[in-house]
């Protein structure tokens, strides 16, 4: 549209008075003509500004639920889905209010809301709508309405996925012995119990005889988070040793006082069994899933036939 005015202009300036004056009812035609642009660029620059505040407050809203979620996950995920909210600026602080907001910016009348889903995921991992439900991923969509009667509309969707701020409980000692159940919000060089463990070398745990099998329980570690924390993985370093082995299993729970039920990665009668230095992700909902709890305790089994395999350090990845 731009160029049809430059081109017509361009026109106007290379002809001659003789030429414009005895050419008037063509000239009236050219004026009409741009008279039609003119006023069809101006409607194209209202169309323009209007996609801008639109752009800009489906972004400022975005910016906002992202924020929000880095801080505090469980201030999106406890929405309830489906459900139409939008986001409020409470003396420099936002905030999630119910319903649709409705406001004008620059003469442009407008509804913004969004609203959340639960999102699936499937054997591989990857997001599907028949997949299990992922706790640590959320579909957000925001809505805008604007204009004459909200007319128009626009709308965007994107994934929140729990992954900012990472943290590990990272356990590298246990030569202060057992005894220190908790919560404590860092293991230390303590822990539990245990059973036939030889934990008195700074920097590892073995068996104490290798004629028996042997077993630690940590201390109960808290996160802090209430609602709980999503968790992603469980590591150890260490070595097997000729002939040895490890595994661990991991409880949970939103109460300090548990009960403590140990899981492997399916089911209470299965284990943990890592190479070391190798990541297991956590699974993301079943009844074997620590995800959305507060309180997460190890249990780590070492066995040979030959030599005492030794534990250097066990790393859980979690997020708030």
């Amino acid at each position: 549209m731009k160029k049809s005015i430059i081109k017509n202009i361009n026109i106007l300036q290379g002809q001659s008075l003789v030429e414009i004056v005895i050419a008037m009812a063509i000239g009236v035609i050219l004026i009409g003509n741009s008279v039609i642009l003119i006023g069809a660029s101006l409607q194209s620059s209202s169309s323009v500004k209007q996609c801008l505040q639109v752009n800009f407050l489906i972004r400022q809203e975005s910016e906002a639920i992202e924020s929000l979620a880095q801080n505090n996950w469980h201030s999106i995920y406890a929405l309830s889905k489906e459900t139409d909210y939008h986001i409020n600026l409470s003396s420099n602080i936002w905030e999630i209010d119910s319903e649709q907001e409705v406001g004008v910016i620059n003469n442009i009348p407008y509804k913004r809301y969004f609203q959340v889903y639960n999102v699936g995921r499937d054997s591989n991992g990857d997001i599907s709508e028949s997949g299990i439900d992922d706790p640590n991923t959320q579909k957000i969509v925001i809505y805008l309405d604007y204009g004459n009667n909200y007319l128009n509309s626009s709308s965007i969707g994107f994934y929140l996925i729990r992954s900012a701020n990472n943290q590990v409980f990272h356990q590298t000692d246990w030569s202060g012995g057992e005894g220190q159940i908790g919560p404590i919000p860092n293991p230390g060089n303590r822990f539990g119990s245990a059973v036939n463990i030889n934990f008195s070398t700074e920097g590892q745990i073995t068996m104490a005889t290798t004629t028996l099998d042997a077993e630690l329980i940590s201390s109960i570690l808290d996160t802090g988070i209430e609602g709980g924390a999503g968790y992603n993985s469980l590591l150890w370093l260490g070595s097997f040793n000729a002939g040895g082995n490890v595994k661990f299993q991991i409880a949970f729970s939103n109460s300090p006082s548990g009960p403590w039920v140990y899981y492997g990665p399916s089911s209470s009668e299965d284990w943990y069994q890592l190479n070391p230095n190798t990541g297991y992700t956590f699974p993301i909902n079943d009844s074997a899933s620590p995800q959305n709890k507060r309180y997460i305790r190890y249990k780590v089994h070492l066995s040979t036939t030959g030599v005492s395999p030794k534990v250097e350090e066990v790393i859980i990845n979690w997020c708030p």
